[in-house]
């Protein structure tokens, strides 16, 4: 998995922090533990890099930097839908890390984030969802939440119509129930995620998809036009709106890479 540039800076700033207090010195093993951490997972030594960031883990309990990388490295760790036991160990191992840095800081929205993307990745949709609400109850505006919602009834909800709505004359009664409840859920995340971000144009795109899941079940030939209709309106606006962020991001000047 790719790793957040963004996040790896802030923690970066976040271990610089002065020192003070007792156990300065061990405090200081801590750090270097740390930095020893950082530069073996950099060079994609993982294994490597855990045990040092455990290590500065037993040597300061509170430092949740470590703890921050340690959790970023289980996940980098991970494979989704491999089969090799491996890859659900570091799973398991990184949402457990990501939880103690979640009951620790109950604030900690890229920890409660990261669970709900691993569980997400395990299709352990439920558990994800349960996430995004946890989510809410710091957050009540957070958009990313919502859309990872979105995502999770979209992909519930194309499993069992079928690519063209094949399979939808096949289902329960208590299926087809089911499952337009979950497009409905999903549109209405995605209504508040825009609401929250206007041009969030990955929403966009699932509100695409998810009328278009709506309109597998519609008997109305006009109905089912209009929802169509709407699907593709917003898929060309997404369309636009990223190659529009896509020009707007090479017209930045660009970093000169530097080698060693």
């Amino acid at each position: 998995m790719r790793l957040n540039t963004r996040w790896l800076v802030v923690l970066s700033l976040l271990a610089a922090i002065p020192l003070s207090g007792c156990g300065f010195i061990t405090k200081l093993r801590a750090r270097d533990a740390l930095n020893q951490g950082v530069k073996a997972f950099v060079e994609q030594r993982y294994e490597e890099a855990a045990t040092l960031f455990e290590e500065s883990i037993r040597l300061d309990p509170d430092f949740q930097v470590a703890r921050m990388y340690l959790a970023t490295t289980y996940t980098s760790q991970f494979v989704p839908g491999s089969p090799d036991p491996k890859s659900r160990e570091m799973a398991d191992k990184a949402i457990a890390t990501f939880q103690s840095i979640a009951e620790s800081d109950p604030n900690s929205i890229n920890s409660m984030l990261s669970i709900a993307s691993l569980y997400y990745q395990l299709q352990e949709y439920d558990k994800s969802k349960e996430w995004c609400q946890k989510i809410f109850s710091v957050d009540p505006n957070n958009a990313e939440a919502f859309y990872r919602i979105a995502v999770i009834d979209f992909d519930q909800s194309s499993q069992k119509t079928g690519l063209q709505g094949e399979n939808v004359e096949f289902l329960t009664a208590d299926d087809k129930t089911k499952t337009l409840k979950d497009i409905d859920e999903g549109l209405d995340a995605i209504e508040k995620a825009l609401k929250i971000k206007p041009d969030y144009f990955d929403a966009m795109e699932y509100q695409n998809l998810l009328w278009r899941e709506k309109a597998k079940f519609e008997n109305d030939a006009k109905v089912r036009a209009e929802l169509i209709r709407q699907a593709d309106l917003v898929a060309q606006k997404a369309l636009m709106m990223r190659l529009q962020q896509q020009q707007e991001d090479a017209k930045k000047p660009k970093k000169l890479a530097t080698g060693k």
